[in-house]
């Protein structure tokens, strides 16, 4: 989840976690806005990065190989 996300609703993100499995961690990308998970440029309505994208996805990035390497 981006901290700064201003299109998805926080409420539905957390709530959405019921239906994951119990060790599900939610994990916020520090100062991210939606538009950092994607290529697809800035969003209306979206929020105002406070980080710069590489360093937002430095920390997605870094997430998922931590994720991807818990699995093996």
């Amino acid at each position: 989840m981006a901290e700064h996300d201003g299109l998805a609703d926080e409420a539905d993100i957390r709530g959405g976690l019921a239906r994951l499995p119990a060790d599900t961690r939610l994990v916020v990308i520090d100062g991210a806005v939606h538009s950092f998970f994607g290529r697809y440029g800035p969003q209306a309505g979206d929020g105002v990065p406070t980080v710069p994208r590489a360093a937002a996805e430095a920390q997605i990035t870094g997430e998922l190989v931590a994720f991807f390497d818990g699995l093996g």
